[in-house]
């Protein structure tokens, strides 16, 4: 995958979803006037799935597109490398198994069994930085609530600048609150019109954000560790 081809992507994947969105606002035009703040409720919906999925989306096919680079971690960023020993972590983490990848065997008293992992792991640290680099693409978790907190943690699993959408975070999470006010059936007023052109901008801010961050990094190979370059 070429970085044109991963923009191409992604332009399509939010083509889709703005057309989807116009569909359902043109809706409008057909309900009486006063029953579009109660309709507009439903566009909350709408909007706040779009962008959860869309930025999911999004971030797994970087990783697709950073996978289908055939490079070695030690080729890439930290943020990267970490990503791709997602599996050693967990196994290092988890004292009650054991795995492959640990080479040292155990002693009887599990009390040691952390300090053993923990030696046998810095033994094989450069072994384990000379392998393929190959991303899980479920280490995205938007957690089905993309508050602000969220969207910082899943950009910085993939070394993506964390503060790039600090100006929308009150706005991002206002925007949760509200989904799950409706959703949950505890929000009984409407939106406004107003309101709602708000949030619409914001989020079309947000993922065309994200859009050009997504393929600066791919175009510009900043995956890449500045060490080796």
């Amino acid at each position: 995958m070429t970085a044109n081809e991963l923009r191409e992507e992604l332009e399509t994947e939010l083509a889709w979803r703005q057309e989807e969105l116009a569909f359902f606002k043109n809706q409008l035009n057909e309900i009486a006037e006063n029953n579009k703040n109660k309709y507009r409720k439903g566009l909350i919906l709408i909007l706040y799935s779009h962008m959860e999925g869309y930025i999911k989306i999004c971030l797994q096919t970087y990783i697709h597109y950073i996978n289908s680079q055939e490079l070695n971690r030690n080729d890439v960023s930290t943020g990267l490398m970490v990503a791709s020993m997602h599996k050693e972590f967990i196994a290092y983490e988890n004292l009650d198994r054991k795995y492959e990848i640990f080479r040292r065997e155990l002693p009887e008293d599990a009390r040691l069994h952390r300090l053993y992992r923990r030696v046998d792991f810095m033994e094989n640290i450069e072994e384990f930085k000379c392998q393929k680099l190959v991303i899980d693409d479920n280490i995205v978790d938007t957690e089905s609530n993309l508050w602000y907190i969220v969207l910082q943690k899943n950009l910085y699993k993939l070394g993506l600048p964390v503060d790039l959408f600090s100006d929308y975070h009150n706005d991002i999470d206002a925007l949760v609150n509200r989904r799950n006010s409706i959703a949950h059936g505890n929000f009984h007023a409407g939106v406004t019109k107003s309101e709602f052109t708000n949030w619409e901008t914001k989020v079309y801010g947000i993922l065309s954000g994200v859009t050009m961050l997504i393929y600066d990094y791919a175009n510009n190979k900043k995956y890449l560790n500045t060490a080796n370059t």
